[in-house]
């Protein structure tokens, strides 16, 4: 096999990709999405954790007890003349509920729409304060009477206890993190594929091409290596953001700070290691998927599944599926685990070897194919 040949076609091939301004943005720009994604997740998940407070609107004075009570139960009261005036500043969003309280008949009437969220927690909000400010009206008459409330209202006790688990939202976020780093390569790999196979087909230029001295070896070798180039570079760019959007997100909100997020020499070597596993594998994959088509168009649509394949991962962590062994031989899914493995202090050295060792047999296997392919005159002249 020429060394030579094969470098002249990666150099072709990434010119090719440096020429195409639209491809060499989207590869560049795509990670960028991962840290803008986290930061988004990040703030959003935070602000959900806060309690909120619900205006309220009550036609009736509220004694002391009865604003601290208000006040645990996340109510702002807002104090109106009558019912009329609270349907007019429940229409313009002002209160999200509002009480009417009859005096004569000691009764309480909410309104509010409990089908929406805020309506739904509202409710449950006043409902606590209600039944909390009963108990204490209740307490107040025994006293009264003389009768000992310990004996009549502590029948029992209870207390909380926090037990340590998986947080599923941050969970989420890591998942979702490490699924743009594998789609990034997806995205690359597939670009360059598609220039490298179907465009050239298209363009008539591949004809041309296999009229200079060069093996069909030659040719493959030469474009596989330029799309894992490209893949890597692409991987890279998105490894850096997310170990970087993930530590800076940990100094800046609450809840990332309860995650166990491991960030080291060790961890960030082999995280480079499956980045560079993952960018052999699927650069392979996408040329063998890409060299029957005849067209851009239909690379593109061709190659589609490799996107579906990499949003899997995501979907067990929504589903809350358990990790077993048998995941970290899947290709494509296995890169996403054990990525979020390596950076969750997870980090089981067995795992890593599976998804190397079997990286390492799909490899060979993709290679194989697309040197077959390559020897076929229907993949070569799309006939």
């Amino acid at each position: 096999m020429n060394k030579k040949s094969i470098i002249i076609t990666i150099k072709k091939e990434i010119r090719s990709l440096l020429r195409d301004k639209k491809t060499l943005i989207t590869l560049l720009v795509f990670p960028i999405l991962i840290p803008m994604m986290i930061f988004l997740y990040a703030y959003i998940y935070e602000n959900q954790s806060e309690e909120k407070y619900y205006n309220i609107g009550i036609n009736y004075k509220t004694n002391t007890t009865e604003k601290s009570l208000m006040k645990e139960c996340f109510i702002t009261p807002i104090y109106y003349k009558n019912i009329d005036n609270m349907k007019n500043s429940y229409k313009k969003g002002k209160i999200v509920a509002y009480i009417d309280y009859n005096e004569k008949q000691k009764k309480y009437t909410i309104y509010t729409n409990q089908d929406s969220e805020d309506g739904m927690y509202a409710t449950n909000y006043i409902t606590s304060y209600l039944d909390s400010y009963n108990t204490y009206l209740a307490k107040l008459y025994l006293t009264g009477e003389d009768i000992d409330v310990e004996t009549v209202y502590n029948n029992f006790t209870y207390k909380f206890k926090n037990l340590e688990g998986e947080n599923f939202m941050l969970k989420l976020i890591f998942s979702i993190s490490f699924t743009y780093i594998i789609a990034a390569i997806v995205l690359a790999s597939t670009n360059m594929a598609t220039s490298a196979t179907a465009v050239e087909k298209e363009n008539g230029t591949l004809e041309t091409l296999l009229t200079f001295p060069i093996k069909p070896s030659e040719l493959v070798a030469g474009k596989y290596l330029a799309c894992v180039i490209a893949s890597i570079v692409s991987s890279i760019i998105g490894l850096i953001l997310t170990i970087g959007s993930i530590f800076v997100a940990s100094s800046f909100f609450e809840a990332f700070k309860t995650y166990n997020f491991e960030i080291n020499v060790i961890t960030i070597i082999f995280g480079f290691i499956i980045c560079l596993s993952a960018s052999l594998f699927i650069s392979g994959l996408a040329i063998a998927i890409t060299s029957f088509s005849k067209t851009y168009k239909e690379a593109q649509s061709s190659s589609q599944v490799l996107n579906v394949i990499t949003i899997i991962p995501m979907m067990i962590s929504i589903m809350g599926i358990k990790i077993t062994s048998f995941f970290y031989l899947i290709p494509i899914i296995n890169y996403v685990q054990i990525l979020m493995d390596i950076f969750s202090k997870e980090f089981n050295i067995l795992n890593i070897f599976i998804v190397l060792i079997s990286s390492i047999i799909y490899v060979i296997i993709v290679i194989y194919i697309i040197t077959r392919q390559y020897k076929e005159e229907k993949v070569l002249f799309g006939i």
